[in-house]
Protein backbone atom coordinates (compact mmCIF):
# COMPACT_ATOMS: atom_id res chain seq x y z
CA UNK A 1 0.00 0.00 0.00
CA UNK A 2 1.11 3.57 -0.65
CA UNK A 3 -0.53 4.98 2.46
CA UNK A 4 -3.22 4.48 5.07
CA UNK A 5 -6.17 4.97 2.68
CA UNK A 6 -6.02 1.72 0.71
CA UNK A 7 -3.89 3.00 -2.19
CA UNK A 8 -1.63 0.64 -4.13
CA UNK A 9 0.77 1.18 -7.04
CA UNK A 10 -0.71 4.58 -7.92
CA UNK A 11 0.62 8.12 -8.38
CA UNK A 12 -0.94 11.58 -8.19
CA UNK A 13 -3.74 10.53 -5.85
CA UNK A 14 -5.59 13.21 -3.85
CA UNK A 15 -8.47 12.85 -1.37
CA UNK A 16 -9.29 9.40 -2.72
CA UNK A 17 -9.69 5.91 -1.22
CA UNK A 18 -9.45 2.33 -2.50
CA UNK A 19 -7.21 3.11 -5.49
CA UNK A 20 -5.32 0.34 -7.32
CA UNK A 21 -2.74 0.83 -10.11
CA UNK A 22 -4.27 4.16 -11.16
CA UNK A 23 -2.77 7.64 -11.68
CA UNK A 24 -4.15 11.16 -11.46
CA UNK A 25 -7.08 10.36 -9.20
CA UNK A 26 -8.91 13.13 -7.26
CA UNK A 27 -11.80 12.95 -4.78
CA UNK A 28 -12.75 9.45 -5.91
CA UNK A 29 -13.31 6.02 -4.30
CA UNK A 30 -12.99 2.44 -5.54
CA UNK A 31 -10.82 3.09 -8.61
CA UNK A 32 -8.94 0.29 -10.41
CA UNK A 33 -6.50 0.45 -13.36
CA UNK A 34 -7.71 3.90 -14.42
CA UNK A 35 -6.08 7.30 -15.05
CA UNK A 36 -7.35 10.86 -14.85
CA UNK A 37 -10.33 10.19 -12.60
CA UNK A 38 -12.08 13.10 -10.79
CA UNK A 39 -14.95 12.91 -8.25
CA UNK A 40 -16.04 9.48 -9.45
CA UNK A 41 -16.68 6.11 -7.76
CA UNK A 42 -16.56 2.44 -8.81
CA UNK A 43 -14.35 3.10 -11.86
CA UNK A 44 -12.54 0.17 -13.55
CA UNK A 45 -9.95 0.26 -16.39
CA UNK A 46 -11.16 3.65 -17.65
CA UNK A 47 -9.45 6.99 -18.30
CA UNK A 48 -10.60 10.61 -18.30
CA UNK A 49 -13.58 10.12 -16.03
CA UNK A 50 -15.26 13.10 -14.30
CA UNK A 51 -18.21 13.19 -11.90
CA UNK A 52 -19.30 9.72 -12.96
CA UNK A 53 -19.98 6.39 -11.21
CA UNK A 54 -19.92 2.76 -12.30
CA UNK A 55 -17.64 3.23 -15.32
CA UNK A 56 -15.92 0.20 -16.90
CA UNK A 57 -13.38 0.06 -19.78
CA UNK A 58 -14.47 3.45 -21.11
CA UNK A 59 -12.78 6.77 -21.90
CA UNK A 60 -13.82 10.41 -21.77
CA UNK A 61 -16.85 10.01 -19.52
CA UNK A 62 -18.45 13.11 -17.93
CA UNK A 63 -21.33 13.26 -15.43
CA UNK A 64 -22.59 9.84 -16.47
CA UNK A 65 -23.29 6.60 -14.56
CA UNK A 66 -23.31 2.93 -15.58
CA UNK A 67 -21.04 3.26 -18.62
CA UNK A 68 -19.38 0.13 -20.06
CA UNK A 69 -17.03 -0.19 -23.05
CA UNK A 70 -17.94 3.27 -24.36
CA UNK A 71 -16.07 6.49 -25.17
CA UNK A 72 -17.00 10.17 -25.22
CA UNK A 73 -20.10 9.89 -23.03
CA UNK A 74 -21.65 13.02 -21.47
CA UNK A 75 -24.60 13.37 -19.07
CA UNK A 76 -25.95 9.90 -19.84
CA UNK A 77 -26.77 6.71 -17.90
CA UNK A 78 -26.62 3.00 -18.72
CA UNK A 79 -24.49 3.19 -21.87
CA UNK A 80 -22.84 0.12 -23.42
CA UNK A 81 -20.56 -0.19 -26.47
CA UNK A 82 -21.29 3.33 -27.74
CA UNK A 83 -19.33 6.46 -28.73
CA UNK A 84 -20.14 10.16 -28.78
CA UNK A 85 -23.21 9.96 -26.56
CA UNK A 86 -25.12 12.86 -24.97
CA UNK A 87 -28.26 12.92 -22.79
CA UNK A 88 -29.15 9.25 -23.29
CA UNK A 89 -30.48 6.47 -21.07
CA UNK A 90 -29.86 2.72 -21.50
CA UNK A 91 -28.51 2.53 -25.02
CA UNK A 92 -26.25 0.00 -26.75
CA UNK A 93 -24.10 0.04 -29.89
CA UNK A 94 -24.76 3.65 -30.88
CA UNK A 95 -22.49 6.24 -32.53
CA UNK A 96 -22.83 10.01 -32.29
CA UNK A 97 -26.30 10.12 -30.74
CA UNK A 98 -28.25 12.34 -28.37
CA UNK A 99 -31.60 12.17 -26.56
CA UNK A 100 -32.18 8.44 -26.90
CA UNK A 101 -33.92 6.13 -24.40
CA UNK A 102 -33.54 2.36 -24.87
CA UNK A 103 -32.21 2.98 -28.41
CA UNK A 104 -35.34 4.96 -29.30
CA UNK A 105 -35.02 8.56 -30.42
CA UNK A 106 -36.93 11.10 -28.36
CA UNK A 107 -36.78 14.84 -27.68
CA UNK A 108 -34.15 16.52 -25.54
CA UNK A 109 -36.86 17.61 -23.11
CA UNK A 110 -38.30 14.10 -22.69
CA UNK A 111 -34.92 12.40 -22.40
CA UNK A 112 -33.81 14.91 -19.76
CA UNK A 113 -37.06 14.47 -17.82
CA UNK A 114 -36.76 10.66 -17.86
CA UNK A 115 -33.10 10.77 -16.77
CA UNK A 116 -33.94 13.15 -13.93
CA UNK A 117 -36.80 10.97 -12.68
CA UNK A 118 -34.66 7.83 -13.02
CA UNK A 119 -31.86 9.34 -10.95
CA UNK A 120 -34.34 10.34 -8.26
CA UNK A 121 -35.64 6.77 -8.13
CA UNK A 122 -32.06 5.49 -7.69
CA UNK A 123 -31.78 7.55 -4.49
CA UNK A 124 -27.98 7.97 -4.85
CA UNK A 125 -27.39 4.29 -5.70
CA UNK A 126 -24.91 3.70 -8.53
CA UNK A 127 -23.47 0.58 -10.21
CA UNK A 128 -19.89 -0.35 -9.34
CA UNK A 129 -17.71 -2.20 -11.83
CA UNK A 130 -15.19 -3.45 -9.30
CA UNK A 131 -15.22 -5.03 -5.85
CA UNK A 132 -13.66 -2.06 -4.00
CA UNK A 133 -16.74 -1.21 -1.96
CA UNK A 134 -17.36 -4.85 -1.01
CA UNK A 135 -13.80 -4.96 0.32
CA UNK A 136 -14.52 -1.70 2.10
CA UNK A 137 -17.64 -3.17 3.77
CA UNK A 138 -15.76 -6.36 4.67
CA UNK A 139 -13.03 -4.36 6.39
CA UNK A 140 -15.15 -2.45 8.85
CA UNK A 141 -15.90 0.38 6.40
CA UNK A 142 -12.34 1.64 6.84
CA UNK A 143 -10.42 2.34 3.64
CA UNK A 144 -7.15 2.16 5.56
CA UNK A 145 -7.86 -1.56 6.16
CA UNK A 146 -8.45 -2.34 2.47
CA UNK A 147 -5.67 -4.04 0.49
CA UNK A 148 -6.19 -2.10 -2.75
CA UNK A 149 -4.17 -4.69 -4.72
CA UNK A 150 -7.21 -6.99 -4.31
CA UNK A 151 -9.55 -4.62 -6.19
CA UNK A 152 -10.79 -6.41 -9.30
CA UNK A 153 -13.29 -5.99 -12.12
CA UNK A 154 -16.75 -7.57 -11.76
CA UNK A 155 -19.30 -8.58 -14.40
CA UNK A 156 -22.35 -6.53 -15.39
CA UNK A 157 -24.82 -8.38 -13.19
CA UNK A 158 -22.62 -7.99 -10.12
CA UNK A 159 -22.02 -4.31 -10.91
CA UNK A 160 -25.76 -3.62 -11.08
CA UNK A 161 -26.93 -5.86 -8.22
CA UNK A 162 -28.91 -3.98 -5.62
CA UNK A 163 -30.44 -1.57 -8.12
CA UNK A 164 -33.53 -0.12 -6.40
CA UNK A 165 -36.79 -1.78 -7.42
CA UNK A 166 -38.47 1.64 -7.71
CA UNK A 167 -35.99 2.58 -10.44
CA UNK A 168 -36.54 -0.67 -12.34
CA UNK A 169 -40.32 -0.35 -12.07
CA UNK A 170 -40.11 3.23 -13.35
CA UNK A 171 -38.07 2.15 -16.37
CA UNK A 172 -40.53 -0.68 -17.10
CA UNK A 173 -43.40 1.84 -17.09
CA UNK A 174 -41.86 3.84 -19.95
CA UNK A 175 -43.19 3.34 -23.50
CA UNK A 176 -39.53 3.21 -24.60
CA UNK A 177 -38.80 0.25 -22.26
CA UNK A 178 -36.86 -2.66 -23.77
CA UNK A 179 -36.19 -5.65 -21.50
CA UNK A 180 -33.50 -7.10 -23.79
CA UNK A 181 -31.45 -3.89 -23.84
CA UNK A 182 -31.81 -3.56 -20.08
CA UNK A 183 -30.59 -7.13 -19.58
CA UNK A 184 -27.61 -6.68 -21.92
CA UNK A 185 -26.47 -3.59 -20.00
CA UNK A 186 -27.23 -4.67 -16.44
CA UNK A 187 -27.36 -8.47 -16.56
CA UNK A 188 -30.76 -8.24 -14.86
CA UNK A 189 -33.52 -10.37 -16.41
CA UNK A 190 -36.79 -8.63 -15.55
CA UNK A 191 -38.74 -11.54 -17.03
CA UNK A 192 -37.49 -13.95 -14.36
CA UNK A 193 -40.11 -14.91 -11.80
CA UNK A 194 -38.99 -13.58 -8.42
CA UNK A 195 -40.72 -15.36 -5.56
CA UNK A 196 -38.75 -13.55 -2.85
CA UNK A 197 -41.16 -12.28 -0.19
CA UNK A 198 -44.01 -14.48 -1.41
CA UNK A 199 -46.07 -16.42 1.12
CA UNK A 200 -46.55 -20.15 0.55
CA UNK A 201 -48.50 -22.84 2.38
CA UNK A 202 -47.43 -26.45 2.83
CA UNK A 203 -49.52 -29.24 4.33
CA UNK A 204 -47.65 -31.98 6.20
CA UNK A 205 -49.49 -34.84 7.94
CA UNK A 206 -52.75 -32.95 7.75
CA UNK A 207 -51.32 -29.77 9.28
CA UNK A 208 -50.81 -26.62 7.17
CA UNK A 209 -47.71 -24.47 7.60
CA UNK A 210 -47.20 -20.99 6.15
CA UNK A 211 -43.82 -19.52 5.29
CA UNK A 212 -42.34 -16.56 3.44
CA UNK A 213 -39.75 -17.24 0.73
CA UNK A 214 -36.52 -15.35 1.31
Amino acid sequence: MNNEKGIYGSDGVNGSNGVNVSDGVNGSNGVNGSDGVNWSNGVNWSDGVNGSNGVNRSYGVNWSDGVNGSNGVNRSNGVNGSYGVYNCLFIINQRGVADMVFNKQTTQERASLIIQEYREKLNSWTPKYNNAFKLYDANGKEWKNVDASQIQEVDNKTAWEGMPKDAIDYLKSLPEWDANIFKEITGIDTNEVNLSGSEVSVTVNGKTYTAVIK
